[in-house]
């Protein structure tokens, strides 16, 4: 196939502009992670916030589309081998990718299907979670379509789907960024020399903009960076073929054609109104719902959403129920955390996120939270208010269960078969609250790989050892690192 890139406006015909996607991806290869926000535990946790009784994840079937390497959904079937799971990709390159990750990890609970959306959909049977992640504003509109489509007719009863895809009138920003480059990189082939050029462009419109006030001064914060980013994120976002952005309201009436609805945002931080104008906060407090987040992203500027999708029939029984939250667990915001030990300025103070931080990187029981709020003299009607509150100020993560993490190494530590297989294989892994770690030391690699139950400290010293004295006795070092990492599983 040819690796010509192609506007939409350049394509001659519908299977043209398929075929160059599909090229695109043969071309360079989508390097994909995982997502933390699309894991069903947590869309589970959100759906019971909203007095919902989602389908348990532990016995669920979950279903991918475009899933490209596997990266975020391997994971998962490793996590909870009594869930069922497929995954599905139109990439040759990517699912073979897939398929040797799967292999590697050793999971016996993933299929995973080749092919069209278009035509294998009906084949795929129901599922109680589906997830569309870098999908739908990626491709056409005939397959955008039919994967809503799908989703309307093979979401379970009570079933959740997330879906992220790219809002207005952020995208109205990034759009100026992304007709530059094509312009150019217009003519251009070869996908290395497009990237190179892409680079170039980038590099230099930040240093213009950055130089002008206004509109431009946030643009060049906005691409300050684009020239460090990776060849697979420039290729499949900024240099795509297709990259659709729409409006909430046109996203939620596309839905509708599908008697599905939205439930909520995958990160309830988002859909506060804190830091608006009062005058806007009372504005959109008094809308409706849905409403209410087409204000917000006007407000925000906002240009990606993480939406968790429902049947419009279970929409009808959702809503905020404060007394759920007590069926939950709790866990810190890594970045939180990550705020705390490099010693930034706190961006979230509080007793409730200090417990938590302190708990870090294991979650607790909503429970015991309660308590120990109003052990700080909070009434249990304020400590349920402060909780609720919590859940949406993009401070604290909820489970449906108990984090599978230690704080501290055992005597025979054991790193998630996930992480151990990526760390033979380069820098970045996954951990069990299924968010992307990078190590990038070679000796910590090879330890996370040896961490697999079998091996005690002293084991693992000479695993280290290998690489020098040195390496072996900084292993406490790396424990306590794998640990905090929440590499390391109960």
């Amino acid at each position: 196939m040819s690796g010509t890139f192609r506007t939409p406006s350049a394509v001659p015909g519908a299977g043209a502009l398929h075929e160059g996607l599909k090229a695109a991806y043969e071309d360079i290869a989508y390097v994909g992670r995982p997502n933390h926000h699309s894991h069903p535990d947590r869309l589970a946790a959100i759906a019971t916030l909203f007095g919902l009784a989602p389908p348990d994840v532990a016995g669920a079937r979950i279903l991918e589309v475009g899933c490209g390497d596997g990266a975020n959904l391997v994971p998962i079937a490793a996590q909870w081998p009594g869930a069922r799971l497929v995954g599905c990709d139109f990439s040759a390159l990517l699912m073979r990718d897939a398929r040797a990750m799967a292999e590697g990890v050793g999971v016996a609970n993933l299929a995973l299907v080749e092919g069209d959306l278009r035509e294998v959909a009906e084949s795929l049977g129901s599922f109680d979670y589906i997830i569309g992640h870098g999908f739908y504003s990626w491709v056409p509109a005939d397959v955008r379509d039919a994967f809503v489509a799908l989703v309307g007719r093979q979401l379970a009863p009570g079933g959740l789907a997330f879906i992220s895809y790219n809002v207005l009138p952020g995208g109205f920003v990034r759009r100026i960024g992304w007709d530059a480059v094509r312009i150019a990189a217009a003519g251009i082939d070869a996908p290395t020399e497009r990237l190179a050029a892409t680079r170039r462009q980038f590099a230099d419109l930040a240093q213009a903009w950055s130089a002008m006030p206004g509109l431009p001064a946030h643009l060049g914060r906005e691409y300050a960076t684009a020239a460090e980013r990776s060849d697979s994120s420039l290729y499949h976002d900024d240099l795509s073929g297709v990259n659709e952005a729409v409006y909430f309201s046109t996203f939620v009436h596309h839905l509708a054609r599908h008697q599905l609805g939205f439930l909520a945002e995958a990160e309830p931080g988002t859909m506060s109104l804190a830091g608006l104008p009062e005058r806007m906060r009372t504005l959109a407090a008094n809308a409706d719902a849905l409403s209410r987040e087409q204000y917000l992203d006007f407000a925000r500027v906002r240009r990606f959403r993480q939406s968790i999708v429902m049947r419009a029939s279970d929409i009808a029984r959702a809503g905020i129920t404060p007394a759920a939250v007590t069926k939950l667990h709790l866990s810190a915001v890594t970045g939180i955390v990550q705020e705390r030990v490099a010693g930034a300025a706190r961006s979230v103070e509080g007793p409730l996120v200090d417990f938590l931080v302190e708990a870090f990187p294991r979650s607790l029981p909503a429970t015991d939270v309660l308590a120990m709020l109003e052990g700080h003299g909070l009434s249990a009607d304020d400590a349920l208010t402060t909780l609720l509150r919590g859940c949406f100020s993009g401070a604290v993560d909820l489970h449906t269960r108990p984090l599978p993490i230690v704080a501290v190494a055992g005597g025979r530590p054991r790193a998630f078969a996930v992480a151990r297989w990526q760390a033979g294989r380069g820098d970045a892994v996954t951990n069990l609250r299924h968010e992307p770690v990078r190590i990038e030391d070679a000796v910590a690699r090879a330890v996370v790989a040896a961490c697999d139950g079998t091996r005690d400290h002293a084991a693992l010293a000479a695993v280290a050892g290998r690489h020098g004295s040195q390496a072996a006795s900084a292993l406490p070092q790396f424990l306590e690192r794998f640990a905090l990492a929440g590499l390391l599983e109960a």
